[in-house]
């Protein structure tokens, strides 16, 4: 889904973790531990040599569905304990340390390595965009099918769907139909 609007820096790493599957299509880029170290070492979260087990996959796809429903979240939706609990477990797996770098900004840090430090890192970017404005425009889509997460560049913030084309005109065709039962 090359044609959806997208988010840069951290926001942008977050975004791309989440949509690492289309929940629409049913494809998913990480489908063995293999898939799962290699999307991480091409955006330098792990050295190369590191490997993934079939528990590193899962809990990778466990945090993944965490941090979609925390963006979720920001748009109103509920938080579920689970995916607190996950994103929690993921920060002291990769024991998050708060570090000051050369040029005094504060950021959090794994001390793990591995998938564990990678998680590490991805979650150390939501806490990092989550105290930023970009993060409202963070979005899911509206359609309960796709729940893509989008980067909303409307100007009044106001996007519901990752692309009207698509998931918008199917929501208002149903809402339409629904109507016209009614009547």
């Amino acid at each position: 889904m090359a044609d959806r609007d997208t988010a840069t820096g951290v926001l942008g790493l977050v975004q791309a973790y989440v949509n690492t599957v289309d929940l629409e299509d049913g494809f998913d880029q990480f489908k063995d531990p293999n898939t799962l170290a290699a999307w991480l070492v091409a955006r330098n979260l792990m050295e190369a040599r590191s490997v993934a087990t079939e528990a590193d996959l899962k809990h990778a796809i466990a945090v993944r569905e965490a941090i979609r429903g925390v963006i979720g979240a920001s748009t109103g939706a509920a938080v579920y304990p689970v995916d607190i609990a996950t994103l929690n477990e993921a920060v002291a797996v990769s024991r998050l340390r708060a570090r000051f770098a050369s040029d005094g900004r504060a950021r959090l840090e794994p001390e793990a390595g591995g998938v564990e430090g990678a998680l590490g890192r991805i979650v150390a970017a939501v806490f990092a965009s989550i105290g930023e404005e970009d993060w409202t425009r963070l979005k899911l889509c509206g359609s309960s099918s796709c729940r893509w997460a989008f980067y909303d560049r409307s100007r009044n913030h106001s996007s519901r769907w990752c692309r009207m084309a698509s998931c918008g005109n199917r929501q208002k065709a149903k809402r339409f139909r629904e109507r016209a039962k009614t009547t």
